[in-house]
């Protein structure tokens, strides 16, 4: 199985899924696939998310809330979840706004896994696909 290949069965598996890259700690991509008709800058975006994960970790750092698990902004607010107790470093990222959702799961060590979905998709299985596709990845790597 390719990258290209996980990304795609994850579309498979919900619909709702419009666009997913594999990408680098760098924040270029690796790999990418779009569903038709989508027209966003994926390679862009990715960038920006990749740096927003690492900006999350780094505030939690410094704030004393331990290795960040979650990062959910929802709208205009956003909610930091730290980790329980020693549940390791930061390991997921969700972003949801009125027009798409995005979700950025570290994959290995300088990898990321993207997807960005409708709006009405419902997170917890996308949340439950990323970890499967990651596992899938660090397996590939």
């Amino acid at each position: 199985m390719t990258f290209l290949e996980i990304i795609e069965e994850i579309h498979r598996k919900d619909p709702g899924v419009t666009c997913g890259a594999l990408v680098g700690s760098d924040g270029l991509t690796v790999e990418e696939w779009r569903g038709p008709g989508d027209d966003r800058d994926l390679p862009a975006l990715c960038a920006e998310v990749v740096r927003f994960f690492r900006e999350a970790d780094r505030i939690a750092a410094e704030n004393g809330l331990g290795a960040e698990e979650e990062v959910h902004l929802g709208g205009e607010r956003a909610q930091v979840f730290a980790a329980e107790n020693g549940l390791g470093a930061e390991e997921e990222v969700h972003l949801g706004g009125e027009r798409a959702q995005v979700f950025i799961r570290k994959a290995a060590a300088e990898y990321f896994l993207v997807i960005v979905t409708d709006p009405a998709t419902v997170p917890g299985k996308c949340r439950f696909l990323l970890r499967q596709a990651a596992r899938r990845v660090r397996e590939m790597l």
